[in-house]
């Protein structure tokens, strides 16, 4: 990630993304001491140090469902999660991806051991991304796979979810997969077209992820 590009993400004018029911964005009031990221300790983690970047997919997370998913007790120890926060959409993570790979193991992922993020930093982008393992996490697994510094992931990843329109939270949390991609891409066009965004949902139909695909110079592109 190139210094001219983080000042252009800087100076291009955009439409704030991110939909939360307050205005204000929630913070905790502190952090754990401890969110540090080692993939090796994870017995589904894996590195992929090989894989091409070719494209990049930013994948947005429904909080509702998430936390749904939830036991009783995990939701409690979640800031996402607190009934007074109210999350929508969240950034789940920005995803260096290799063409047509056959299965998840052959994108790029967790290319290099990084420190601690410091909480300052961890906070600054607790409005689009509200958990500290996850914008560790998140960083490791997948940022150093294409950005060299923290900041220059972050950035990008602040810029293209906030150059977004999303449809309304209640229109999010009842509608179908089918009607969320017609909206979304209504909402983002001329510029977004169908094939470059992907609706999951769970098995009851609610809403759990919307991903958007971008070429290396951040426009959209088709999915693979």
């Amino acid at each position: 990630m190139t210094l001219k590009l983080i000042i252009l993400f800087l100076i291009v004018g955009y439409t704030v993304g991110y939909r939360i029911a307050s205005e204000v964005c929630p913070l905790p009031s502190s952090l754990k001491p401890n969110y540090d990221f080692n993939w090796k300790s994870k017995s589904n983690e894996w590195s992929n140090t090989q894989a091409e970047t070719s494209y990049i997919m930013l994948a947005l997370s429904w909080s509702p469902t998430f936390c749904a998913s939830l036991s009783q007790s995990a939701r409690e120890n979640k800031f996402q999660c607190h009934p007074s926060n109210s999350f929508g959409l969240i950034v789940h993570g920005l995803w260096p991806q290799a063409l047509k790979a056959p299965n998840v193991r052959a994108h790029p992922r967790n290319c290099r051991d990084e420190p601690q993020l410091n909480a300052t930093f961890v906070k600054r982008y607790f409005c689009i991304m509200p958990d500290e393992d996850l914008v560790q996490g998140e960083w490791e697994k997948h940022g150093t796979c294409y950005y060299s510094a923290a900041v220059d992931y972050y950035t990008v990843t602040e810029n293209l979810f906030k150059s977004l329109n999303l449809p309304e939270y209640n229109f999010l949390n009842t509608a179908s997969g089918a009607a969320i991609k017609n909206t979304f891409v209504t909402l983002n066009a001329p510029k977004l077209f169908a094939s470059a965004v992907r609706v999951d949902t769970d098995s009851k139909g609610r809403l759990k992820e919307i991903k958007i695909c971008y070429n290396l110079q951040y426009q959209f592109t088709v999915c693979t």
